[in-house]
């Protein structure tokens, strides 16, 4: 919130009605259309100083801010809707069990089509627009940085495009590789992936995995409850977008951990009981979160942390992975090139749309 200033307007009769100005107010006063020189900046400066000094404004600026403060989530606001946005991850986790008879059908490999792409359009866009601009004191429409909301929707528009013109570059390749014929080495390739695909089912190697799987989920799932936590305990809109950036990338990681876990051997019992185990750990992760957030103004380092890690799954994790859906559908001619670009564009535009809505609207957003 800015701070206010006071002038006076004098009239012919020498009568005086003092009137509070904020920063961008005494900025357009001063600077007039010339801009800010030494003169208007001096003047400016001398304004805002007696603008603080002043008992009027000083009053105004107090009651506004208690205002301000009224807008943050009350204790129980936080820990309610923490608690319950973290139920729903924890209850998605175990979701997969499900769709195992269906994980094999073109159907389902659809919904992952979009799903993934929907976890990346929801990350990326949270980590840019919502996290990051919260870490670093700029949100909110009196921040410091004029139209920043805009700036970052261009930033997530380029990122957008540059996949685009990426996808469509590796497709003209596709096309041209498909003209030649396929030497013997390229189908001795495919069958040694074959045997290897059968391989996992060797229980040492895969057993490994299976339990790294576990712990980096579980660790995985900490991160994202630190910072919905943090994030409820400064504003629901912001608790809202976390929690819904972190649902809708837990989905098909989620999916494709209890098809490996099955694939290793384990049965659905003991897949269910690991993958709960390791999604339950969001609540101390939570629980962290909304203490530091309350207590401490540690939580912007919270935000700048959790915005690293969105970012980084978005773009180093979910994006390679759509690019290997597309390249499976290919080579396995489940379908064709133009449905898989078609509902990965679709998740991504969606996934954008829903950040940019809670992030302009959010503000409308009351309990």
């Amino acid at each position: 919130m800015s701070q206010t200033g006071a002038t006076c307007n004098t009239s012919i009769d020498s009568t005086c009605t003092r009137v509070c100005l904020g920063y961008e107010d005494i900025f357009l006063t001063y600077s007039r259309s010339a801009g800010l020189n030494s003169t208007s900046l001096s003047d400016s400066l001398s304004a805002i100083v007696y603008s603080v000094q002043d008992s009027h404004c000083h009053h105004l600026v107090e009651e506004g801010e208690v205002e301000e403060k009224g807008e943050t989530p009350s204790s129980a606001e936080a820990w309610g809707f923490g608690i319950i946005s973290a139920s729903v991850i924890v209850f998605i986790s175990n979701i997969g069990v499900f769709f195992k008879p269906c994980m094999k059908t073109a159907g389902f490999q659809r919904i992952m089509y979009f799903c993934v792409a929907l976890a990346v359009g929801t990350l990326g866009a949270t980590g840019l627009l919502v996290l990051i601009p919260e870490s670093l004191g700029i949100a909110g429409d009196d921040g410091p940085v004029p139209q920043y909301k805009w700036k970052l929707i261009t930033a997530i528009g380029g990122i957008y495009v540059f996949y685009l013109i990426e996808r469509c570059i590796s497709w003209r390749a596709k096309l041209k590789k498909k003209n030649k014929e396929i030497s013997l080495s390229e189908s001795e390739t495919l069958q040694n992936n074959n045997v290897h695909s059968h391989s996992h089912g060797d229980d040492g190697g895969v057993a490994t995995v299976a339990w790294t799987l576990l712990l980096g989920d579980a660790l995985h799932n900490f991160s994202d409850g630190l910072a919905m936590g943090a994030a409820y305990t400064e504003n629901v809109a912001l608790g809202i977008s976390v929690s819904l950036a972190v649902l809708t990338e837990e989905l098909p990681h989620e999916l494709g951990d209890i098809a490996i876990l099955l694939h290793s051997g384990m049965t659905i019992k003991r897949a269910l009981f690991l993958n709960f185990l390791a999604a339950v750990v969001i609540y101390l992760g939570l629980i962290i979160g909304i203490v530091v957030g309350e207590n401490t103004d540690a939580n912007t380092y919270i935000f700048a942390f959790a915005g690293g890690l969105f970012v980084y799954i978005a773009l180093a994790d979910m994006i390679p992975e759509m690019n290997n859906q597309a390249m499976d559908a290919e080579k396995l001619g489940q379908d064709s090139t133009g449905i898989v670009f078609f509902l990965q564009n679709l998740g991504l535009l969606v996934g954008f749309a829903i950040v940019i809505l809670i992030a302009t609207l959010g503000g409308n957003i009351a309990v």
